[in-house]
């Protein structure tokens, strides 16, 4: 008999965690009401450094931007409400040194770039759809910009040149709906 009762609690436990798991990531709208070129201008209103990755979340009952700005020694790691844009988090940390990636780098891309908004176009220009990643890095002496685009159960995945602008890599999913 305690078994029985052991296991049927234990069964109601982890449906009550899955249930509430599924209610929180269904909880947030998917969209926010301000788009990256918004949250990216915002930003650089506010904080001195190139915008190096940026990707939309959900957290809770609220669409997320979560960022990261890097520049004159400082990286900072933001989180922004993607309905307000207001500030959420911020850590900033001083002196970052992330492998190959160093300050005077960084402003040099950034200075020579095409930039956030025209990185964006290109690859809303291949594909429609609402930009949920972004990213800078450098590759093999090459600075990319990697942009990630969902519409509906399509996903597109996309390398940019930061400099030139040409797309060096276009990946396009469909997601399959088993429900």
């Amino acid at each position: 008999m305690n078994k029985k009762l052991v296991f049927a609690l234990g069964t109601l436990t982890v449906a009550g965690a899955f249930g509430f798991g599924v209610y929180q990531s269904e909880a947030a709208p998917a969209d926010p009401a301000l788009s990256t070129e918004e949250i990216s201008q915002l930003i650089q209103d506010q904080y001195k450094g190139t915008i190096t990755e940026m990707e939309i979340d959900k957290e809770f009952n609220k669409v997320v931007y979560e960022v990261e700005v890097q520049g004159d020694g400082v990286e900072y790691d933001l989180k922004l409400d993607g309905n307000t844009g207001e500030v959420l988090k911020e850590k900033q940390h001083e002196d970052f040194d992330d492998e190959d990636k160093n300050v005077s780098q960084i402003n040099y891309v950034g200075s020579d770039a095409i930039g956030v908004e025209k990185a964006r176009e290109i690859a809303l220009g291949q594909f429609d759809g609402t930009v949920t990643d972004f990213e800078l890095y450098e590759d093999d002496d090459r600075w990319v910009y990697e942009i990630e685009i969902k519409n509906g159960n399509k996903e597109a995945e996309f390398e940019i040149d930061a400099v030139s602008g040409d797309i060096l890599e276009m990946e396009i999913d469909t997601e399959d709906d088993d429900d």
